[in-house]
């Protein structure tokens, strides 16, 4: 049969199956995890912006290829001045997780608080250190300014811990790059692109090359079912550069400034992370342990009042209770 077939493609005869037209795994790999932990082999640093709307982080924190990488996991959603305890908790230091919930529910972001992706991070971390040695353990890093809510009692009390890249580069150049150690930076996008005032950007004028950065895929903002099932199987990882991604036309991600016209893939971006199809996304419920907490809703309704924010405005925690009695289950609801 070999030889039959081998006489078949001499004369022409032999016809391959094309790939389908929609598909394109140039330079994307099916092993998303291990695409993004390969990063590590070249840069200090790898940043992704988080929550994700599907599991992969938390998954990510599972993989036993994580801690042979990452020394230390970096949030946006965490008070440096709770470093210390966060430090104990993650050690696994007999600290209730009580006196942990401060890292993430006063920093100056209110909807950190409401988060079930932080509450369900630490744990897992420190779980996982149970059963690690000392010298592989991994270590979470606090990077949101270290405000003290019980002295803000006035707007010109908040104004010094406004600007977050700041403490963002501090904590990631004391902790992190000084030390020469690595580590996994979970933060909204616009702190992490290349060539802009981002942290990102600020650390690389020190430290060139420090960082690679992953994007989301959250659907192209136009012809998105034509182009989605380019992107194959879910998870999966795709680089830019040298990618049908890279070649797009920036237009068809969703950018927080403008570039000229003509420019080409996600600017300040080296990965596009594909968790599946946009219209499958999930949004992030809000947590029922803050929702119940009556205590922290006070609290929260004391600092909206020091901050003198308007009626409706993000501060109040009757935003984030009626945003999810009005949305849906899925992210584009």
């Amino acid at each position: 049969m070999r030889i039959f077939l081998a006489v078949l493609a001499a004369m022409g005869l032999v016809v391959t199956p094309a790939a389908p037209a929609t598909a394109d795994h140039s330079r994307s790999s099916p092993d998303a995890a291990g695409a993004l932990l390969a990063a590590f082999d070249d840069h200090a640093l790898v940043a992704k912006s988080s929550p994700d709307v599907g599991s992969f982080l938390l998954d990510l924190v599972r993989d036993p290829r994580l801690p042979g990488k990452v020394n230390d996991i970096a949030v946006e959603c965490g008070n440096s001045l709770y470093q210390p305890v966060l430090d104990a908790y993650i050690a696994g230091a007999d600290v209730p997780i009580a006196d942990v919930r401060p890292v993430w529910r006063n920093t100056t972001q209110p909807s950190c608080g409401f988060s079930t992706f932080y509450e369900q991070l630490f744990p897992l971390v420190r779980q996982v250190n149970t059963t690690l040695p000392a010298s592989r353990r991994i270590r979470v890093l606090a990077c949101d300014p270290p405000v003290d809510w019980s002295r803000i009692h006035h707007p010109a009390d908040f104004t010094p811990f406004e600007e977050r890249d700041p403490a963002i580069v501090s904590v990631l150049k004391t902790q992190v790059l000084q030390k020469h150690r690595k580590a996994l930076l979970l933060f909204g996008l616009g702190h992490l692109t290349h060539n802009t005032g981002s942290a990102v950007g600020r650390l690389e004028q020190e430290y060139p090359g420090s960082a690679f950065v992953v994007a989301d895929h959250r659907g192209f903002l136009k012809d998105n079912a034509r182009l989605e099932p380019r992107l194959g199987s879910w998870p999966s990882l795709t680089t830019l550069k040298n990618s049908w991604l890279g070649q797009l036309d920036a237009s068809y991600f969703p950018l927080d400034r403008d570039f000229p016209p003509g420019t080409k893939g996600f600017p300040g971006v080296d990965a596009y992370l594909y968790e599946g199809p946009a219209g499958t996304l999930l949004r992030e419920p809000i947590s029922a342990r803050t929702v119940l907490d009556t205590d922290f809703l006070t609290e929260m309704r004391r600092r909206a009042t020091a901050l003198e924010a308007p009626p409706g405005a993000l501060e109040w925690p009757e935003f984030f209770l009626q945003r999810e009695r009005d949305s849906g289950v899925l992210l584009g609801d």
